[in-house]
């Protein structure tokens, strides 16, 4: 028996994908054209499928191709944030330490990359060691990081099965199928409430 990918793991966790945004592939080659690399594909795929789209009420997954909830304006908006940051000798799992670096940079290719956020104050981040392998941080909203050699598919699955996917003690369960919320697009739209597969919990 083959085990699934992490990304095809979580996409059945979530379910059939939600109407698709136009001029995806434009917008993802804007975003990676302004950072100076490529984000991972399982997250496009993700946001592709999804976004933008509010996943238990408190999980943002923004867009690179809309208006609203645009993923190009958060992502550069939140590095300009964090980078504004003045940062301690030291902090509580210091990316410094895993990436091999002496400052803390946002947004560049030895730096975080800010993926998605939530209303909990959590931040996550896609970066890579100084062995070049691919990590997620998770930032949990009172300057503590934790860090997993994981996809970001596999961080989301952790994520909505309530595991510690935010440091020790971070992870919340909720029974039953994953909750999206729409984002509105304009002021016009009403939001709509869906749920994923039955997870049988």
């Amino acid at each position: 028996m083959t085990t699934p990918s992490s990304l095809g793991a979580v996409m059945d966790l979530l379910g059939p994908p939600a109407p698709q945004h136009g001029g995806t592939a434009d917008a993802w080659r804007e975003i990676e054209s302004d950072l100076g690399f490529a984000l991972p594909d399982d997250y496009k795929t993700i946001v592709d499928a999804y976004a933008p789209v509010c996943l238990y009420e408190h999980l943002y997954l923004h867009h690179p191709a809309t208006e609203h909830w645009n993923l190009r304006r958060w992502m550069s908006e939140t590095i300009t944030a964090w980078s504004a940051v003045e940062w301690e000798e030291e902090i509580d799992g210091d990316p410094r330490e895993v990436l091999g670096a002496t400052d803390l940079r946002f947004g560049t290719p030895d730096g975080l990359t800010p993926l998605v956020e939530s209303n909990r104050g959590e931040t996550i981040f896609f970066a890579r060691d100084k062995a070049g392998v691919p990590v997620i941080f998770a930032e949990n909203g009172q300057v503590e990081f934790s860090c997993q050699a994981v996809p970001f598919s596999e961080w989301l699955r952790q994520y909505l099965n309530g595991e510690n996917a935010v440091g020790p003690g971070s992870g919340i369960f909720y029974p039953g199928p994953v909750k999206f919320r729409s984002l509105p697009q304009t002021p016009q739209d009403t939001e709509s409430v869906w749920f994923g597969p039955d997870r049988g919990m």
